[in-house]
């Protein structure tokens, strides 16, 4: 019977291969650019680009100003096409176990199993028609079918290839137990897109180069010409690596995970779709849906609204995620309008199913704490500037953690999982007071801090509170990430500058 899933990339890839080298296409070498060009859409997952308008250009090189009501150029050719195609599998292609069909009406090609004695768990076979077949074969359709599954298992395996899973990581459907123990602890980090294979964040992490995906594309086209997509520096990044790659269209990824939970986090930034010169913003213009486990996790989403604005980090992390039955984490992102876009993947074991905490400090080198606690170099800010005053700070074991400052009119946004927080923000006057460059005292620095829109400093001194040279800490309690799962942290001057030198930031449990 005519199995129910569809084919996969590779045996419609092979489909496509098979028709293009064909006779009846090598004679109509402008159709056969047509399909070409459709079935490129179509397998990159930019279905939504396949539009009368763009094949008109893209194909035939049509300006702008072409109207599709007064020029019937595209409505005729892909007519011409659908003929050109029935007489193909009527004759040389009549053997194909998968058929492309474009229906009237539609531009879209779609690709269907015909014919054969298959079965929902073993798909046709897909090869080039122009395969030769042993001389032996003709009359024998069991030798036929033996040989057109030997092809068949070919193709799957160059298909296993190209999604670049490693050949220790292959298993067969189901069976997760199969996979390699030592998995477990192991992170994975991939850039979504980018050919190099191994890049090194400023924090010394590693980053791998795309791989486990199907589908999409990581370059911008307009017809046969690639586009360049600007670089802009991105608003509350971490660093700037995890966002100078991307991968769009509709497109999945499958991901060999060790057993046990994870921290998952996804990395976008919106730096295509621009601002009008009216003032305007790209909001309900780029709208995908985000899949884990074929479950919703990012139902609508949108990059400009999360992030609230373009050229901006919108970090989205997720808690207690695990591998699917078949031991790999499956993602699919799937376009609603625009193409789906994604910069980076993150997975981290974490037992605890706790949110990570986060631990930064206003400096460029990260630093140990009396009580083994890691800190982490300067993150997650937009504005402001970093300095040292030079001075020790009494009134606590961690003096180093005071040592810098970020000051300025600066914000933090750090992406967490959803729940509540415990939130340390950690002071020191070491710019005013007498014996100081700044001289002055009481009422010298003087400035808000706010969540969210709420006020957790009004008017706050920190001479005042501690005095000079003094660490000085705030500690809140059932802080709750924003819609958009971030913790805001907004520092707005009254008098001179604000500070900040170190912020924690941990998950509370039970929550308040």
């Amino acid at each position: 019977m005519i199995p129910a899933v569809d084919p996969t990339f590779e045996q419609k890839q092979s489909a496509v291969d098979a028709v293009l080298h064909s006779k009846e296409f090598l004679r109509a070498a402008a159709l056969a650019k047509l399909l070409k060009y459709l079935c490129e859409k179509s397998l990159q997952g930019r279905i939504h680009e396949i539009k009368e308008f763009t094949i008109a250009t893209d194909v035939y090189g049509k300006d702008l100003h072409f109207g599709e009501k007064r020029d019937s150029l595209v409505r005729v050719e892909v007519s011409r096409l659908r003929r050109r195609l029935q007489r193909y599998y009527e004759t040389e292609g009549a053997a194909s176990p998968i058929r492309i069909v474009i229906k009237p009406g539609t531009y879209r090609p779609e690709f269907e199993w015909v014919g054969g004695e298959e079965t929902e768990s073993q798909p046709a076979p897909s090869v080039p028609i122009d395969t030769p077949l042993p001389s032996n074969a003709a009359g024998k359709p069991w030798l036929v079918y033996i040989v057109l599954t030997v092809l068949a298992g070919a193709v799957l395996w160059v298909a296993v290839a190209r999604l670049r899973v490693p050949e220790a990581l292959v298993t067969p459907q189901g069976s997760a137990a199969a996979l390699p123990a030592d998995l477990s602890g192991r992170a994975v980090r991939i850039l979504a897109g980018s050919t190099i294979e191994k890049t090194v964040d400023r924090f010394g992490v590693e980053w791998l180069g795309d791989r486990y995906f199907i589908g999409g594309d990581n370059t911008r086209r307009f017809g046969d010409q690639e586009r360049n997509v600007a670089h802009p520096i991105i608003r509350h990044a971490p660093d700037q690596t995890p966002f100078r790659a991307f991968r769009y269209g509709h497109f999945s990824y499958k991901i060999p995970l060790g057993p046990g939970r994870h921290e998952l986090r996804l990395y976008f930034s919106e730096v295509v779709l621009r601002q009008t010169d009216s003032g305007d913003g790209v909001e309900n213009l780029r709208v995908f849906d985000v899949l884990m486990n074929d479950k919703p996790l990012l139902p609508f989403f949108d990059i400009a609204a999360g992030a609230r604005g373009v050229d901006t980090a919108d970090i989205r992390v997720f808690e207690n995620v695990t591998r699917a039955d078949d031991g790999f984490l499956h993602l699919e992102f799937r376009p609603i309008r625009e193409a789906a876009w994604l910069n980076a993947i993150e997975v981290i074991p974490n037992p605890t199913g706790r949110a990570i905490p986060i631990r930064i400090v206003a400096r460029n080198a990260n630093l140990t704490d009396q009580q083994g606690n890691l800190w982490s170099i300067d993150k997650y800010f937009s504005g402001g500037r970093q300095t040292s005053d030079g001075v020790m700070v009494s009134g606590t074991p961690d003096p180093e953690l005071y040592a810098w400052q970020r000051y300025g009119h600066f914000s933090y946004q750090f992406p967490v999982p959803a729940g509540k927080y415990r939130v340390r923000l950690m002071f020191a006057e070491t710019f005013f007071g007498p014996n100081n460059r700044g001289k002055g005292g009481a009422g010298s620095r003087v400035f808000n801090v706010y969540s969210g829109g709420t006020a957790l400093l009004r008017h706050f001194d920190i001479f005042k509170e501690g005095g000079e040279n003094r660490a000085v800490e705030k500690v809140f309690h059932g802080i709750s990430p924003n819609p958009q799962g971030r913790i805001e942290l907004q520092f707005e001057p009254v008098i001179q500058y604000p500070m900040v030198q170190a912020i924690e930031i941990l998950p509370e449990d039970p929550p308040l």
